[in-house]
């Protein structure tokens, strides 16, 4: 007995509309090809040209030049002055006086030499280079800490790219595969062992896999234009990605190692260690501003010119000491050691939270990347089986003794695990790249302030 075919239904209408609004997409010709960028180009071009790290940078340079103007604070000093006037000398004039004749004016000038050098300020220099050298470190981790950040993000923005690329051809192959089960569905009913409700519902499996199809191409440009955000490109460029070779499928560190690395390397720390010296440094200061201030200075002085007979081609030189010793300040000098001290303390504090934080953001890589790589297996025998029953299942209506029913579960359960094989792949690489950055480590071995 031969089954009739049915009126034209939903999924039918959808079959033949979305040809016509995917068409256009799914055969548009590809743009002109790009070179493609690998991972470390990717990592490089962010690192050369985001502007977060332009920012640190120009921080971390502000930072060293104040070193200099610190240390000035003990350099000898030389200047150069010069004086002059034009005027005439002060007369008296009598009252009723005619004709009192005005004096010429005249030229007045001095031009002198001066220096001094430093010889002791109560270490208020001293203090303040350690301050600023704290700033340079401190300035120094942050350049790391955004360096290793913008890293993360390239990386991570990268392999989505190809993670979104590859579930485009995974939905490509759906499509494929649903347009050949429509044929032999079509060629069954025509042959009389398949009911004409079969060919309905191949038709919407090929409708939903166009469907899919163009959400997983759109997926792409979104991730695409991620990636160019974060290496300050425009995002309306075209670029094309290359794929790393595999990594190990299995995470090649330990525990114990990740962990002493992440003390070692992790900027947050190093931020942190900077931040107490800065504290024990404004502590110091804080105890030489409440005692005596003794400042001690060495200077001499020429005068190779002058209009005065009196200054001309004359030398100068002395010690200078000034001593200020403060009697009564109203508990001001001993409230400013009290604030540094507690300063001081809270900075040590900070530090151990920064090693905490550092330690469980480490150990939680560890075991993100562990996972991850067990999921690479896990989902590569899934998808074995579901490539198995799928085909038992085709052979089965090949044969006449299956329903399309199985035909369509088997093949979704299988597109399913393919999808999650593909994603894990990508989990994968993207765990192991957070475990470096968990690490301090470059994302991509010898890539790190922008240089290869």
């Amino acid at each position: 007995m031969r089954y009739h075919r049915s009126p034209v239904t939903l999924a039918g209408a959808l079959l033949l509309v979305l040809p016509m609004i995917a068409g256009p997409a799914l055969a548009q010709a590809p743009p002109p090809a790009q070179p493609a960028l690998t991972l470390a180009q990717a990592v490089q071009a962010a690192l050369a040209r985001n502007p977060q790290v332009a920012a640190a940078r120009q921080a971390l340079a502000a930072a060293q030049q104040n070193v200099t103007v610190a240390r000035a604070g003990m350099a000898p000093t030389v200047s150069l002055a010069g004086t002059g006037g034009l005027g005439t000398p002060s007369a008296s004039s009598s009252v009723g006086q005619q004709g009192a004749p005005f004096a010429s004016p005249t030229a007045s000038g001095t031009l002198s030499v001066s220096g001094s050098v430093p010889l002791y300020d109560s270490g208020r220099t001293r203090v303040a280079v350690e301050q600023a050298e704290a700033q340079v470190a401190q300035a120094e981790a942050a350049l790391r800490q955004t360096e290793q950040d913008l890293a993360l993000q390239a990386a991570t923005a990268f392999y989505n790219v190809l993670r979104a690329e590859r579930l485009a051809d995974v939905q490509q192959a759906q499509l494929a595969q649903a347009q050949a089960q429509l044929a032999l569905t079509q060629a069954q009913v025509r042959a009389g062992v398949a009911p004409q409700s079969d060919v309905i519902q191949a038709q919407a499996q090929v409708a939903q896999a166009q469907v899919n199809l163009l959400a997983a191409r759109a997926q792409i440009s979104t991730a695409k234009a991620a990636l160019q955000s974060v290496i300050a490109a425009d995002v309306a460029a075209p670029i094309e990605v290359q794929a790393p070779p595999g990594p190990a499928a299995q995470v090649g560190v330990t525990a114990d190692a990740v962990l002493a690395a992440a003390e070692a390397h992790r900027p947050e720390i190093a931020k942190a260690q900077a931040t107490i010296q800065a504290s024990q440094a404004s502590l110091d200061q804080a105890y030489i501003e409440a005692g005596p201030q003794i400042a001690v200075s060495a200077g001499a002085g020429y005068t190779p010119i002058s209009t005065s007979p009196a200054l001309s081609n004359t030398t100068s030189y002395g010690l200078t000491a000034t001593v200020s010793l403060p009697l009564y300040d109203a508990g001001k000098g001993q409230a400013g050691i009290n604030a540094a001290q507690a300063s001081l303390r809270s900075a040590q504090a900070q530090l151990e939270a920064a090693r905490a934080a550092v330690r469980q953001d480490a150990y939680q890589a560890y075991l993100n990347a562990v996972q991850a790589a067990a999921n690479l297996t896990a989902t590569r025998a899934a998808q074995t089986a579901a490539d198995n029953a799928l085909r038992v299942a085709e052979g089965r209506y090949r044969a006449g003794v299956g329903t399309i029913v199985e035909v369509i579960t088997a093949r979704a359960q299988a597109v399913q695990a393919e999808v999650n094989a593909t994603t894990a792949v990508y989990d994968y690489a993207t765990a192991l790249a957070t475990l470096r950055h968990a690490e301090g480590e470059p994302i991509v071995a010898g890539v790190q302030g922008g240089q290869a």
